[in-house]
């Protein structure tokens, strides 16, 4: 393919899974740019509105998907988008690894993003990719203009990647952790999609 995850494993998913990166993280984007900064915990609290979270109550076991950390001191807003980025991130690696819920990508992500995913999805020719998949989050930002920004290093050193007839066909750039940095945008029914999702150089960021 010639455009990458932003959607599948790549930068998160983009630039290397499938094609992409799937696209980061949940994208391997090509031509990826950013990189995360800042400390983690292992926890994050959050006004009662947006629920308190932790990384074990955003992973996903059965998916193969694991959150090892998160910032401490999140706001009720901050907490929600966190929610949001990760629910977008793991419907991504949903798709990658199973094939199944690409009619909801629009749930979660929207622009050219939500191109690129669909896009990419179209032309894996059977492929899929294996977990597991590990993410450090490490700042979760809102700007004056109202968007946010979701920085994380994604995990893909154990992630394998398979062809349509289930034969193993991983490559070394498959297997790195990537920094991504995620533009997430408000919609009219109060939820943040991820509008844009850029990359930063393999093995240049930790989990």
């Amino acid at each position: 393919m010639a455009r990458s995850r932003v959607g599948l494993p790549g930068c998160r998913r983009v630039a290397g899974a499938l094609g992409v990166g799937v696209l980061v993280g949940s994208l391997a984007l090509a031509g990826c740019s950013s990189t995360a900064s800042g400390g983690t915990s292992t926890s994050a609290s959050g006004a009662a509105s947006a629920g308190a979270v932790t990384a074990e109550s955003l992973s996903d076991p059965d998916l193969g998907y694991t959150v090892v950390s998160i910032p401490d001191g999140l706001d009720a807003t901050q907490t929600k988008i966190l929610q949001d980025y990760i629910n977008y991130d793991k419907a991504t690696w949903r798709l990658w690894f199973t094939n199944e819920g690409g009619d909801e990508m629009s749930a979660v992500a929207s622009g050219q993003l939500l191109e690129l995913i669909m896009e990419n999805d179209a032309n894996r020719n059977g492929e899929l990719f294996r977990p597991p998949i590990r993410i450090a989050v490490s700042e979760v930002t809102v700007d004056s203009s109202g968007s946010a920004n979701v920085s994380a290093c994604i995990d893909k050193t154990k992630m394998t990647r398979v062809d349509a007839q289930g034969k193993d066909i991983t490559k070394k750039k498959d297997q790195i952790r990537r920094p991504v940095s995620t533009k997430m945008v408000n919609s009219s029914n109060g939820r943040w999609l991820a509008d844009e999702e850029k990359g930063g150089e393999a093995d240049s960021c930790s989990v």
